[in-house]
């Protein structure tokens, strides 16, 4: 049975109060490793004036009553045991996952990691790794799937599937569903503080090419990916090359640029550090996925839900030369002990309310709950990337194992120089 989200539905709302209770948010005295640990601390809740008290979450409403049967179903299942998730940084609420697993008995193990090549180092060191769950880039999956790395999904098990929009289903990198589900999207491109850089961001050049002065200008203010796939990308598209090339000379080429601009770096900065460093303006210049900077605009939180604009001189670029456009899905890896509570994960987690307090959250989409959301969040180009630009970017492709050795000598060697 599909969920018709009519406009009708979207605007069920209710008191937000009503809907933070109906949403099993509370304020948990678990606290996940968080950039703003040692910041000032802004209030538990803020909502945007204009309009918002009324959050439209309130479609909860319609939502539990036209599929009561089929959750009364999913609520009958026997989940006592553990669980074991492996995902990136600030990607959930984790309040609303612990209520969960609370409530199934569940024991969780929750683990971070900051790039693809970490996830798949943890799944290529064992023939078991211990996870039920990890969350994979598109590109990596059909090279994990090959090399046997995962257990195929069930969709039966998954019946929140059927609420995906079409266009996240049967993708090219595993056709059928046959070992993934999407997670979230979104675009790599490069975050900055128009307060401090007047000539502004447009394209990979100014971050690439000492000639135009910014990289000397901007000395130690600027940071680049620690994802090998991302930076060298970068550096690809600014020599106007395939952000998947393989080709001898111009990954070298793409090497000599990466090295060329380090001295100018502060560092290669992950999630937990460029975020921190675009807020607290220690840096001014920051490669990075469109949902970090979203929730540094915005605030981003696994506890807390900020849907006030808060930074708006911290703004996003797309490159103009082009960019990656990314697609993270759940997995379960090779061997996981947890099957059933793994397939049940993926189905809460597409449950529409869940989605919608995931994105309020952390300021990434999760496509189920987009029309739960607040209006100024679901037209948010920032938060959700337009089908169109989605369409006009690269995908990564799937690389041999060959071509993955050849990219990571050229990553060793920028790391070492």
């Amino acid at each position: 049975m599909s969920l018709p989200f009519s406009e009708s539905i979207r605007t069920l709302h209710v008191d937000f109060e009503i809907c933070y209770s109906r949403c099993v948010l509370t304020r948990f005295k678990y606290k996940p490793p968080s950039y703003r640990e040692n910041m000032k601390r802004r209030d538990f809740l803020k909502i945007a004036g204009t309009g918002v008290a009324g959050v439209a979450v309130g479609a909860a409403a319609g939502y539990a009553g036209l599929r009561l049967p089929l959750e009364a179903e999913m609520a009958k299942i026997d989940l006592k045991g553990h669980l074991n998730i492996f995902n990136w940084t600030y990607y959930l609420n984790r309040p609303q996952l612990d209520r969960w697993c609370a409530n199934h008995g569940i024991t969780l193990a929750y683990d971070y990691y900051e790039s693809g090549e970490e996830l798949l180092a943890v799944i290529e060191a064992t023939e078991v790794s211990g996870y039920d769950i990890c969350v994979m880039t598109d590109g990596d999956i059909p090279y994990a799937v090959e090399q046997g790395y995962l257990e195929p999904i069930d969709l039966d098990k998954i019946p929140n599937f059927e609420l995906l929009p079409d266009e996240f289903k049967d993708m090219d990198y595993d056709p059928n569903n046959e070992h993934s589900v999407l997670y979230s999207y979104g675009t790599t491109g490069i975050g900055w503080n128009s307060d401090k850089v007047s000539e502004g961001i447009t394209e990979w050049a100014d971050i690439f090419d000492p000639t135009k002065g910014i990289l000397e200008k901007y000395d130690g203010k600027i940071t680049m990916m620690p994802d090998a796939t991302e930076s060298i990308a970068g550096a690809l598209l600014y020599l106007g090359y395939s952000p998947n090339s393989v080709d001898e000379s111009e990954l070298e080429e793409a090497k000599d640029a990466l090295i060329a601009q380090k001295p100018y770096l502060a560092s290669y900065a992950g999630t937990e550090e460029y975020m921190a460093g675009l807020e607290n303006e220690d840096f001014y210049i920051s490669h990075g996925w469109n949902g970090d900077v979203g929730g540094v605009v915005y605030e981003s939180s696994e506890t807390e839900i900020s849907l006030e604009r808060l930074l708006e001189h911290i703004k996003y670029t797309i490159p103009a030369e082009g960019a990656y456009a990314w697609f993270d899905n759940f997995l379960i890896p090779r061997g996981a002990p947890h099957t059933k509570a793994a397939h049940a994960f993926i189905n809460f987690m597409l449950t529409p309310q869940i989605a919608a307090v995931n994105t309020m959250s952390v300021k990434y989409p999760f496509p189920t709950g987009k029309d739960l959301v607040p209006k100024a969040l679901r037209d948010d180009p920032l938060i959700f990337t337009p089908s169109e630009t989605l369409k006009s970017l690269h995908t990564a492709r799937a690389f041999t194992e060959e071509e993955r050795l050849a990219r990571s000598d050229i990553w060793t060697a920028v790391q070492a120089a």
